[in-house]
């Protein structure tokens, strides 16, 4: 496949199909490996039908001569990525998820701590009777969404916007829900951040007790009661929990962001919300309040991340994905995952040998990249002729 071959070695899907346990009894001309690599590149080629994207992948392999390559049917194709099943996906992401950034790369790293954010999102999935008994719609109170949806939440590395761990379930799952699944992924030495969806004595201890500080915004009704106002503005306060001896201390800053405009009648001056943090990080002199609200905005490498994944990988934010099943929604979703980490692996390597931040590098010309390398260097060659 390409450059995603850096990520993907032969070797790397081979064992991954062999721990799934997804290796065929016999022969194949669709085997497993090279349907690992298929579901791969639906997520380059979204807005094409299997046959299609099975001729990008293997278009470009050299024929023996008089050989004749017939192209497998889609009905083949959907039959071999039901044999294959999601486990084989799934394990790849687990192999390749993980920090891209080190003490050099710029908004990886804040006062000896590695910058974290975790943010979720919803995806439609088709409205087949089988998606639509597993996933829950989305309501306005008077009526139903048009589309079964996925709620999907991941934990990523500021700074590179690798993706640590992801976990998804269906709509009617909370994300405080999805991020007790996450925090086996969190350790000392890192900060992680969410936004106001978040916040509950319960999962601030937990994530605590994982040895991460944290920094989480809460809503404006929020109960924090003042404890001690500290010099630098803040205050001391804590999350409560049922006992009376559940108490958790926190440090509050509260602020709001003022933006100049320069117009032809002048500067105009416009003033947010009121933003309202809470920390671990309980030592003013340690913390200073006007970083930690600066680091805040790095929280935004979750939208980021999203709008790669919904605009440049899916084509589109309307655009559902194509499985009509939730086995096959589950593997699509792992592929999908694969590929924007193998991507976000390309963009660190292309930024750390260009001496730039990862963020200068594009990751809708990375994708380009990749697309065009399809086919060139599809390494089983044997798995190649089989496929035709």
């Amino acid at each position: 496949m390409g450059l995603l071959t850096r990520t993907f070695t032969p070797e790397l899907v081979d064992l991954t199909v062999e721990e799934a346990g997804a290796r065929e009894e016999r022969t194949r001309s669709l085997p497993s490996t090279l349907m690992v690599y298929f579901t791969l590149a639906m997520w380059l080629f979204t807005g094409q039908g299997y046959a299609l994207v099975l001729r990008e992948m293997v278009e470009n392999i050299p024929r023996r001569a008089g050989e004749r390559w017939r192209a497998a049917n889609a009905g083949s194709l959907a039959v071999a990525r039901r044999r294959l099943g999601q486990a084989p996906l799934r394990l790849l992401f687990d192999k390749v998820a993980g920090v891209c950034g080190t003490a050099a790369t710029p908004g990886t790293f804040w006062r000896g701590l590695r910058l974290l954010s975790m943010d979720g999102t919803l995806l439609d999935v088709p409205d087949s009777d089988a998606n639509a008994a597993a996933y829950a719609r989305s309501s306005n109170g008077s009526r139903s969404g048009p589309y079964p949806q996925v709620r999907l939440l991941a934990l990523a590395e500021c700074g590179t916007l690798s993706l640590l761990g992801a976990v998804f379930d269906s709509f009617a799952v909370g994300e405080r829900t999805l991020a007790r699944r996450l925090l086996p992924l969190l350790k000392p030495g890192v900060l992680l951040m969410a936004d106001r969806g978040f916040p509950a004595y319960d999962l601030c201890t937990d994530a605590a007790a994982r040895g991460a500080q944290l920094l989480w915004r809460v809503s404006e009704s929020f109960g924090l009661p003042l404890i001690e106002v500290l010099p630098d503005g803040t205050y001391r306060s804590e999350l409560r929990g049922r006992r009376a001896s559940e108490r958790m201390p926190v440090r509050v800053i509260e602020y709001t962001v003022t933006t100049t405009t320069i117009g032809p009648d002048g500067p105009t001056e416009e003033t947010s919300e009121l933003f309202c943090l809470i920390t671990t990080l309980l030592d003013p002199d340690k913390a200073p309040a006007g970083e930690l609200a600066e680091l805040y905005a790095a929280r935004w490498t979750s939208e980021t991340i999203y709008k790669n994944i919904k605009i440049e990988q899916r084509g589109g934010r309307s655009a559902t994905l194509r499985s009509n099943s939730p086995a096959l929604i589950e593997q699509e979703l792992w592929a999908m995952l694969c590929v924007y980490q193998a991507l976000r692996h390309l963009t660190a390597d292309t930024a750390h040998r260009a001496g730039l931040p990862v963020t200068h590098i594009s990751f809708k010309n990375a994708l380009a990249a990749v697309r065009r390398t399809v086919g060139t260097d599809f390494p089983p060659s044997e798995t190649g002729r089989q496929a035709r």
